[in-house]
């Protein structure tokens, strides 16, 4: 067994990074059971319906209302009815830590005032499509030259497609730019580009998905220019 301290928790939100604001982050998957029970049955019989994914989170509610704060990116995309790149990591996006990858549009946002208490909110995310858990390829670091990260072993290659979520939480220098790339390996020597993000120059977020086979070994790649840049990144990949 290897049980968890929830203090290791952590929470990217588009290119806020949250863990320092929340109380409890509570990611849900569930899947509809319809019922097929017919007269000629003895007990309740049931098949599978459509699956859902969603996530709760509590936190500490943050009244800075300038742009990029706590306020302006929940609110900005609540009001342009968009989903935002969401990633989730119980113990903490250490390479080959368990991620849980969502693409998530905002159900209900609710601050609450209480007595003898800070002011808190509560906060309900539904995705927009599959959701997945999977693996982080790199903590939350800051890069600033071009190189690659170190690879995870999965044991064996996969042949479902993938899903891959990168956060740029800041970036800096003159004319920064970063391209990231995710590659994949049959024996950790002879790399192949697996998925490509868009090009970077300032804090951004994206999700990305593929088809087909996933070789055994996988990692990151990134190719920084500009004068002095600097990209702190985070990039999770989930296999289908």
């Amino acid at each position: 067994m290897a049980f968890i301290n929830a203090n290791q928790t952590k929470l990217i939100y588009g290119t806020l990074p949250l863990q320092a604001y929340l109380r409890s982050v509570t990611p849900s998957a569930s899947v509809e059971m319809l019922d097929v029970t017919s007269l000629a049955d003895s007990t309740k019989t049931f098949t599978p319906g459509l699956e859902g994914y969603s996530l709760n989170i509590d936190g500490m509610f943050d009244d800075s209302a300038a742009a990029g704060s706590l306020w302006s990116a929940i609110t900005t995309p609540i009001g342009a009815s968009s989903s935002v790149v969401t990633s989730v990591a119980p113990s903490g996006f250490a390479l080959g830590n368990p991620t849980w990858l969502i693409q998530a549009n905002t159900m209900s946002y609710e601050p609450s005032s209480n007595v003898a208490d800070v002011v808190t909110f509560n906060m309900s995310m539904g995705a927009v499509s599959t959701s997945q858990t999977g693996i982080s390829l790199g903590d939350l670091t800051a890069l600033t030259a071009t190189g690659a990260g170190t690879s995870v072993d999965n044991s064996a290659s996969t042949s479902a497609g993938f899903i891959a979520q990168i956060h740029v939480t800041a970036a800096s220098g003159t004319t920064p730019t970063m391209t990231a790339i995710i590659q994949h390996s049959t024996n950790n020597s002879t790399w192949t580009t697996l998925g490509s993000f868009t090009a970077a120059t300032g804090a951004t977020s994206e999700r990305i998905s593929g088809t087909g086979t996933v070789n055994r070994y996988v990692r990151i790649s990134y190719t920084i220019g500009g004068t002095t840049p600097s990209f702190t990144t985070q990039i999770s990949l989930a296999r289908l």
